[in-house]
Order: structure tokens, then C-alpha cells, then sequence
């Protein structure tokens, strides 16, 4: 009897951490709406999920690498170079090239460049047997350099009506961008956890010898991860230029750690072979919560980096207490 009760009371604290994320979002969103005047409003929340659409896509990205077992530190800087890029290719202003050519080309330009950029990554990473965040941090400084070097350090800006309509076109009165998010985490959602190409990214993330004794071609999906992480990175530093109307050498600088931030506290374990993109996407929600909250509160925002210090800390050690109750 005490054994069944002490198993139903194992499950329960299992179900808890795994849905921890959403635990904390719910807690924070409570808190905020019933202390900050002007939290609560449904504005102020459509708010704050468009305010994560950028951190919300890179999220995915690097949840991808994670669980695979690997990190990707280049995901800031690919998502800047495909902002620069993008808006140098169809910008308008004195340091665009001059080409103006269609957005929508110039998104496939971008997604294509950063899915080249990881496929390099991977390479690298491979055929070299680096570790993966070395040779992601060797490319998180040269894309950013490459990113300067095609602007000679200067922004580029005033983007045609046709590339920022994106951003601009709200149905229901919520911005389309969010949707095309939301979109994303369902798709790559179902990827991550009904493919065969999924399941492969958990076994090889969990226990690689597990994964060469089933026959898995390891690399491949390897090359595939680091190629799909560097496309949605792209695509996500379209959408930037898109709400920026242009962009600098600077722009989405900071973006990895508040990346990283969302994703462990989301669940993804930094051990690779566990979390999902449910979690990942309440993580995300939170760190723009918080920030949203601060901002109403005009408290510095020097104060935000230390809570999500704080909660990285926390999601670290949930971590280590969901491995000791498996």
C-alpha cells in the first residue's frame, strides 16, 4: 500500500517538473495581472507573444540542437546576418546593393544561406570530431563579422511596403507574425515527436551507443539538425529586418542568451535527449512576461538579466531532479 502510494506520489512530482514551464507561466501571469495595473488586458498579452515571435523561433532551432545532443551558440548571428542580408538585397536606402530585388526571393535567399552556414557548422563538427560548441562559437563571431563586411559596418534601411507587410497585417488584431509562429511550433512540434526523423534526434541526444547499435545513421541526422537550426535562423532575421524596416551590424545582439535562457527553462535538457517544444514555447512566454511586467513597472532593465540568471538556475536544477526521479 505505502509502495502504490509512494509510486502515485513519484508520478505526480514527474508530471509537475515535466510541465514546470507552464507551472511558472501561469504563477507569473497571475502574479503580474493581480499586482501591475495595466498588465491585465488582452492587448497587453497579444503583447507579449509578439514580443517573443524572434526569441520564440530561434527557440525551436536550438531546441532541435539540444536534444540532439548538440549546442548551437550561431544562431543570434546567422538570424543577423539574414537581417542585414535580406535588407541589403532589396533595401532601398544609400547602402543597400541596389538590386531591389522581390522579398520573398530575398527570404529564400536568407533561409538558404543559413541552412549553408549549418550544414558547414555540421561538417566541421563531424569530419573534424570538434565539439560542437566550439565550432559554433568560432561561427557565432565570423557570421557576425561576415554580417559587417557586407555592410562595411553600416545599417541598412527603408525596406518596400512589400517586405514589411508581414509585420504590419494584424487578422483578428493579432500580428500575422504570430501566427506564423504558433504555425512553426505545431509543425516542427509534430516533427520532433511523431517523425522518424524526431524520434532519431531523442535516441542520439539520450545515448549515442544506443543509437549506433540500432543502425541509426547518426551524422545524417546530425547534418540535418545543424541545416535546419541555420534556416529557421535565417528566416527569423527576415522577419527582424521586416519589423526593423532595415538593419545594423548590431542588430539581434543578446538574442542567444535570452535563446538559451527560454529553452532550458522550457525543459530541454542541456544533456541532450529530452524536452519538447511545448515546454520550450511557455519558456519563452515567460522571459517576455517578465519583461513586459518590468517595462510597465519602468524598472531597469539590468534587473531582467538577473532573473533570468535566476530561472536559468532554477530550470538547471528541475533538471537534475527530473533525472533523479527516472
Amino acid at each position: 500500500m505505502e509502495y502504490a502510494a509512494g509510486k502515485q506520489i513519484n508520478k505526480a512530482a514527474r508530471g509537475v517538473l515535466n510541465n514546470i514551464s507552464w507551472v511558472i507561466l501561469v504563477f507569473c501571469i497571475i502574479i503580474f495581472s493581480a499586482s501591475i495595473n495595466g498588465f491585465f488586458s488582452i492587448q497587453n498579452y497579444i503583447n507579449i507573444i509578439h514580443h517573443s515571435v524572434f526569441i520564440g523561433l530561434l527557440a525551436i532551432a536550438e531546441s532541435f540542437c539540444l536534444i540532439s545532443g548538440k549546442m548551437d551558440l550561431s544562431v543570434e548571428s546567422v538570424a543577423a546576418f539574414g537581417a542585414i542580408l535580406s535588407a541589403w538585397l532589396c533595401g532601398t536606402s544609400t547602402f543597400a546593393s541596389g538590386y531591389n530585388i522581390n522579398p520573398f526571393l530575398g527570404l529564400l535567399i536568407v533561409i538558404v544561406a543559413g541552412a549553408l552556414i549549418g550544414l558547414i557548422n555540421a561538417y566541421i563538427i563531424l569530419k573534424l570530431n570538434i565539439d560542437a560548441f566550439l565550432v559554433t562559437l568560432a561561427s557565432y563571431i565570423t557570421v557576425r563579422g561576415l554580417a559587417t563586411f557586407v555592410t562595411q559596418g553600416k545599417g541598412v534601411a527603408t525596406l518596400p511596403d512589400s517586405f514589411r507587410w508581414i509585420d504590419r497585417v494584424r487578422p483578428l488584431n493579432i500580428p500575422l507574425v504570430v501566427f506564423l509562429m504558433i504555425c512553426c511550433y505545431i509543425l516542427f512540434g509534430f516533427i520532433l515527436t511523431r517523425s522518424r526523423f524526431g524520434r532519431h534526434i531523442f535516441i542520439i541526444g539520450g545515448n549515442i551507443n544506443a543509437a549506433y547499435n540500432f543502425g541509426l545513421n547518426i551524422n545524417s541526422t546530425i547534418i540535418k539538425v545543424f541545416i535546419l537550426s541555420g534556416a529557421i535562423s535565417g528566416l527569423t532575421g527576415w522577419l527582424i529586418a521586416a519589423r526593423a524596416n532595415g538593419a545594423t551590424p548590431a542588430i539581434a545582439t543578446g538574442f542567444l542568451f535570452e535563446v538559451l535562457a527560454a529553452v532550458v527553462i522550457g525543459g530541454v535538457s542541456l544533456r541532450g535527449g529530452s524536452g519538447n517544444l511545448v515546454g520550450v514555447f511557455a519558456g519563452v512566454l515567460i522571459l517576455s512576461a517578465i519583461k513586459s511586467a518590468l517595462n510597465i513597472l519602468a524598472i531597469s532593465p539590468f534587473l531582467t538579466e538577473i532573473i533570468r540568471g535566476l530561472l536559468v538556475l532554477l530550470a538547471i536544477m528541475i533538471d537534475s531532479l527530473k533525472r533523479m526521479f527516472r
